[in-house]
């Protein structure tokens, strides 16, 4: 159960869930981007997934929406059984910086950039606002590499697409509200296991309470 507190790296979670995530052998990651005031889809993928989840990474452009969630799984057991035991977010271009959780004092911070470590693997996390992404991804993994991270987590272009760029795996889980490209609403899975960079990930439809295994066709036309 998620403790709901950001510590000093502003990840959301007990120190001792930070450093289990960190050692585990195995991990699985939970990443949505791009809900735009779709809190309720949001909170149906928690609903559905964040039980079996060790992370949840939302790539920004919402985070007013799981802020709210956060805030009703305060004095909503339930809710707070679906969260994830850590929490990564990042502030995107149609965010603020910070949020006020209802009934706490204090403020939960968005940063433009965050890194989350999983079986020993650093991750790099943002929105891609900042990153020139419609150039590539080249910007993004150059960050990455700056931060000794292995993988990319970012969002922005509403659009699902996952590969290896200049050696490192770059993700995007697209839009679990409004999706670009023709494709459908989605979100994605991330399977991580220690000592090996061999990431595995799936993408998953948005569909009611409901999602599906999904293939998203990319056109590079975003």
């Amino acid at each position: 159960m998620n403790a709901l507190t950001q510590d000093e790296s502003l990840l959301i979670g007990s120190h001792q869930d930070i450093d289990v995530l960190a050692q585990k052998d195995a991990a699985t990651l939970l990443i949505v981007s791009d809900s735009h005031g779709a809190k309720d889809t949001v909170k149906s993928i928690l609903n559905e997934r964040g039980a079996y989840s060790d992370a949840f990474v939302f790539c920004g452009d919402g985070i007013g929406d799981v802020a709210s969630i956060l805030s009703q799984a305060l004095y909503d057991d339930e809710i707070r059984q679906t969260l994830p035991p850590v929490i990564a977010i990042v502030q995107g271009n149609n965010d603020s910086g910070f949020y006020l959780l209802r009934a706490q004092e204090e403020r939960i911070k968005a940063p433009l950039t965050q890194t989350i470590t999983a079986c020993g693997h650093k991750l790099f996390i943002t929105h891609g606002h900042r990153f020139c992404l419609y150039d590539g991804t080249k910007p993004l993994v150059t960050a990455a590499k700056a931060e000794s991270a292995e993988a990319v987590l970012y969002g922005h272009t509403h659009v699902a697409v996952g590969e290896k760029s200049n050696g490192m795996l770059t993700l995007n889980p697209g839009s679990c509200s409004r999706p670009r490209d023709r494709q459908l609403p989605c979100y994605a899975v991330l399977n991580i296991k220690k000592n090996t960079s061999n990431f595995s990930f799936m993408f998953y439809e948005v569909s009611g309470t409901k999602s599906h295994l999904y293939a998203p066709e990319f056109s590079g036309l975003w």
